[in-house]
């Protein structure tokens, strides 16, 4: 088994290609036109293809490197040149001026300006994304471009995240769309979102929902081009069937998502790296309660039905020692370390306690056997949720709750979820970093109809006003106060139970890359180093 944390990989090494595997969408390839191929596996079809649905990894796995964004993330996760080439920031760090390239280009060959930037990052993705929200969202005052190609933010705080890749101006918060593409239409029903018109340094190809998404390398790239001419994303949602494609090499790639039980024995195989690793985002499975509802608007009921999760066992069998049990929204990653607080701890397993507290709270078993009857719903695009909701359900049965699990696939569950809050509890995949602004998940001005945003319906007073003071704090001790106790109400109100703190597990065909990072934490892995991929030449 390879480290779960650090792993240091191989660089000088070549893409294994299927040969001959081509994938034709509108008109065929002619004879003599073989690209370079890197087949990738993905679990599902996402919702869009578009920065407005930039916040999943679901999403964005293959939007990700259709679209460019003002700056992207090195392997030190520091803000490096996409769009803009360079910025400026003022002594008293409420003006971000950027400017941009002159050469950049759609896909369909329009010219990119600042107009397209500051349409993107203040008509599109702030208010459709929970990241940008609870990050630029909060602080943002006005846009100007004095020019084509300069951009201007004015704040109305410091905000010492603005330059970060993942919750500032990064490719979350602006991956730029054509404005006039979207200006004075529906944003979230624009035709653009399923066949997008990017300009990164892949573009639109095809998409047969269910089986398969083509991207092939944008030959007016503003940047420097990368080596493989096709990606093809294979929708596979069953894991056996993705392990065992990967295992006859039929796809190279299974970024993040390889099911835990096949870690250790796909990497035994010659020719195959798979392993566990952390992410800076830090993702976690967490049972969310929804506090609209009864019996959630009690506290010692939610506190009841987090002791009564066995971790431990969700750990060995779903998977399978990747993942440590969750004791806060904070995980413990090299990017969090600096300010999950240790001492902010949600109660223990204790299924005995759990059934004191629901007797106290008064909800004793009734005469058929059970205290309520509450629903579970999960999205099948998380492989493992299906599992862990039967290892709750089972849990929850030993003190008398009943569960009925409804599996969704992915749309259905946002649908669901965050945009109609039609559940009593859920399974949330959420970040718990890498900055301190994911903690306005739970704050109630986050409390919208949009993806990955405050769905419990979680309101505290005393919570809104720390996140509020801390968004703009550049002292550091002050600004690790104001998390500390943040982190101590979410763990003592209970809002979701954190089940465990999940590592992702890839699989890849040794060879898969001309240069491989150093440091499997980089943001995005998977998306960022596709321009590092080096195909086989045909001899």
């Amino acid at each position: 088994m390879k480290s779960l944390f650090s792993i240091k990989m191989v660089a000088l090494v070549l893409l294994v290609l299927l040969s001959g595997m081509l994938v034709s969408l509108g008109s065929p390839a002619s004879a003599g036109e073989e690209k370079t191929t890197l087949m990738v596996g993905i679990t599902a079809d996402p919702r869009n293809i578009s920065p407005i649905s930039a916040c999943t990894y679901h999403d964005w796995v293959v939007g990700y490197r259709v679209y460019s964004s003002l700056f992207q993330a090195d392997e030190n996760f520091q803000a490096v040149p996409d769009l803009a080439e360079s910025w400026e920031i003022s002594d008293d760090q409420l003006t971000y001026t950027f400017h941009l390239k002159r050469d950049a280009t759609f896909h369909d060959g329009n010219p990119i300006t600042s107009e397209d930037v500051a349409f993107s990052v203040m008509k599109v993705n702030l208010p459709n994304g929970s990241i940008c929200q609870r990050g630029p969202g909060s602080v943002i005052k006005s846009v100007e471009t004095p020019d084509d190609h300069t951009v201007v933010f004015h704040l109305k705080a410091p905000f010492p995240e603005m330059l970060n890749p993942h919750d500032g101006l990064g490719p979350h918060c602006s991956g730029v769309v054509e404005k006039k593409l979207y200006e004075g239409k529906d944003l979230l029903t624009n035709p653009y979102n399923y066949k997008p018109i990017g300009s990164g340094p892949y573009k639109f190809v095809g998409w047969v929902r269910g089986s398969h998404i083509v991207l092939e390398r944008y030959e007016g790239y503003h940047g420097k081009l990368p080596d493989i001419e096709r990606i093809v994303f294979r929708i596979m949602g069953d894991p056996v069937a993705r392990a065992l494609a990967f295992e006859k090499g039929e796809i190279q790639w299974i970024p993040f998502e390889t099911p835990a039980s096949e870690v250790a024995r796909l990497n035994k195989l010659p020719g195959n790296h798979v392993f566990f690793h952390g992410s800076p985002c830090g993702t976690m499975v967490e049972l969310g309660f929804n506090m609209r509802r009864e019996p959630f608007k009690s506290k010692k009921v939610r506190k009841a039905l987090t002791a009564a999760i066995n971790q431990q066992k969700v750990i060995n069998l779903v998977y399978f020692g990747g993942a440590v049990r969750g004791i806060g929204h904070i995980p413990l990653t090299p990017f969090s370390a600096w300010w999950h607080n240790p001492d902010a701890k949600q109660i223990g397993y204790d299924p005995k306690l759990a059934a004191k507290m629901l007797d106290e709270a008064g909800y004793p078993v009734k005469k058929d056997g059970w205290r309520f009857h509450i629903n579970l719903k999960h999205s099948t695009g998380y492989n493992e949720h299906i599992k862990v909701a039967e290892l709750v359900k089972d849990d929850f049965k030993k003190i008398g709750v009943d569960v009925q699990i409804i599996s969704l696939d992915h749309a259905a569950w946002h649908e669901h979820v965050f945009k109609r809050w039609d559940f009593d509890t859920t399974f949330l995949p959420f970040c718990g970093g890498p900055t301190p602004p994911t903690l306005k998940r739970f704050h109630s001005k986050n409390i919208l109809r949009i993806s990955w945003a405050n769905c419990v319906g979680f309101r505290n007073s005393e919570y809104d006003a720390l996140f509020d003071a801390m968004i703009s704090e550049t002292d550091a001790k002050k600004r690790l106060k104001l998390t500390n106790r943040m982190q101590e109400i979410l763990v003592d109100e209970q809002p979701v139970a954190y089940v465990v703190h999940r590592q992702n597990a890839t699989a890849l065909k040794e060879g898969s890359f001309a240069k491989l990072p150093d440091n499997i934490w980089v943001l995005h892995y998977l998306q960022k180093h596709l321009d590092s991929v080096k195909p086989i030449k045909p001899r």
